[in-house]
């Protein structure tokens, strides 16, 4: 890992008034949360964090869960590894880590009736590229995706299916998103790379260059009040055990939904600009299902990384429409994209993680964990190899992202067909709007929720996370200079 420059000494009042404890404080110990805090090494910064970890919606599994190897069950691929995301240099270069890219691996797309050749699985991708969705010229403002899409596809019904693929990682419906600003975002694409030991292993060498640095990492601490004192008096925040923190600036990476739902007090209130922003925009659902076995009883598992479950009934129907009767029907409603760590991972091990987006995603919440995990395994079974015997799954996980109070679901959607209590309708500038920071800059925002073209990924995070730490890295220079320039008037 980088070495970092030595905490800085704390300078002198000028007055009677009490100096804040810390130049600023992090709220969330999250990738955003971490590489802020990491930015402002020589200062005196403190990360307060709910939970009783480090990572936010970032979470390995290991050894803890029985897992053979680490599986991360939020944040897990460096999107665009070899086109130049941001996150690729921190985790390669500054932090001295080796990213893993599997090479070579095939996948089996199956459709109604087991495994399509690879000369069709390759002409319907093709054909799903080509009917790709772009935004008409002079499109309804309240027009989904779906409502011009669907009706163009429904012609092949596997073209629907892998249209509703976009759904899984975006966390919300075709019904749902603007057509308008479809693909509005320039996020990163490409060479998707893997860390090795997982991203849990990224935040631990990000926390460990802030402690070098002297930084502090506080958990178990909510914060529930964060109240501006003044240019001179810097930003106060009050905790639920009863905790009270003073910094000259505060850097907050609360999530989307907690911000909806659940958030801290601000005071004095936010404006009615950045509320009605987070009112418009949405939070998905995403949710992983991991399955390890003592053995790969999968079709050629040295050889197919990846397996594409595309739905058994019509998939132009919305799930919420269809009213799946069961687990095992919703499973075979949705398209279902698995992959084979038997395969892609650095140190093969038999073990299965799929992904449930969207609608999907909110299903399975109600049902319990094992429930799930059961029905997905023989629903597995009754695709992949329907005359096979397999072993029962040695560990079952499924995630519950939308239940944890701290997250309250995935990350950011693409914009929404939503309008705010105002009247104004989601736009993209609704990302803008949050990412601005409020009380002369001492309060700033961060988080994936606040990048415009990287909401969703964790390279929004990173990102917005290295904005902000070096935004109010000047604003503590400029402080500083104004602090010398007033102690030297005081000398004359």
């Amino acid at each position: 890992m980088a070495a970092l420059a030595p905490l800085a000494a704390p300078s002198t009042p000028l007055s009677g008034e009490p100096e804040p404890a810390y130049d600023v404080v992090v709220v969330g110990c999250g990738m955003a949360g971490a590489v802020a805090a990491r930015q402002l090494a020589g200062h005196r910064v403190a990360l307060l964090e709910a939970r009783n970890r480090v990572g936010g919606r970032i979470y390995t599994a290991g050894e803890v869960e029985g897992v053979p190897q680490p599986v991360d069950l939020g944040g897990s691929m460096i999107h665009g590894f070899r086109e130049g995301v941001p996150t690729a240099k921190l985790i390669t270069h500054e932090l001295g880590m080796d990213v893993h890219v599997p090479q070579g691996a095939k996948g089996l797309v199956y459709g109604l009736n087991g495994p399509l050749a690879e000369a069709e699985a390759t002409s319907l991708f093709a054909t799903s590229a080509q009917n790709a969705f772009s935004p008409p010229s002079g499109v309804a403002a309240d027009a989904s995706i779906a409502s011009l899409l669907i009706p163009t596809l429904k012609s092949d019904p596997r073209l629907v299916a892998l249209a509703r693929t976009a759904e899984i990682g975006a966390g919300v419906e075709l019904e749902g998103m603007s057509a308008k600003y479809a693909g509005f975002e320039q996020g990163f694409k490409g060479t998707d790379g893997f860390p090795e030991g997982g991203y849990g292993e990224v935040m631990k060498n990000l926390v460990a260059d802030i402690k070098a640095a002297g930084g502090e990492v506080h958990l178990g601490v909510e914060v529930t009040k964060i109240e501006d004192l003044g240019a001179d008096k810097g930003v106060k925040l009050e905790t639920k055990d009863g905790r009270t923190f003073t910094a000259k600036a505060v850097i907050s990476t609360i999530p989307l939904a907690v911000l909806q739902q659940s958030p801290p007090t601000f005071q004095p209130p936010l404006s009615s600009l950045y509320t009605s922003a987070i009112e418009r925009m949405r939070t998905g659902s995403l949710e992983k299902i991991v399955l390890s076995y003592p053995s790969a009883w999968w079709p050629s598992p040295d050889e197919n990384g990846s397996f594409l479950l595309l739905p058994l009934h019509d998939p132009s129907v919305p799930l919420d429409d269809a009213k799946p009767a069961s687990l095992r029907d919703l499973f075979s409603r949705i398209v279902i994209p698995v992959s084979s760590f038997q395969r892609i991972a650095s140190a093969p091990h038999p073990t299965l993680l799929a992904y449930i987006g969207a609608t999907a995603a909110r299903y399975i919440a109600a049902y319990p964990a094992d429930d799930v995990t059961s029905a997905f395994h023989d629903y597995l079974v009754s695709r992949l190899s329907p005359s096979a015997l397999p072993p029962a799954p040695t560990v079952k996980l499924v995630t519950e992202w939308q239940r944890d109070p701290f997250s309250r679901g995935a990350t950011s959607t693409p914009v929404p067909l939503t309008q705010s209590k105002d009247g104004e309708r989601a736009s993209p500038l609704d990302f803008i709007i949050v990412s601005r920071p409020i009380w002369d800059g001492r309060l700033g925002f961060a988080g994936e929720h606040t990048d415009l073209d990287n909401h969703g990924s964790v390279a929004g995070a990173a990102i917005s996370g290295q904005r902000e730490g070096l935004r109010v890295k000047e604003l503590l220079e400029r402080l500083a200079e104004q602090e010398a320039n007033e102690q030297g008037k005081a000398l004359l």
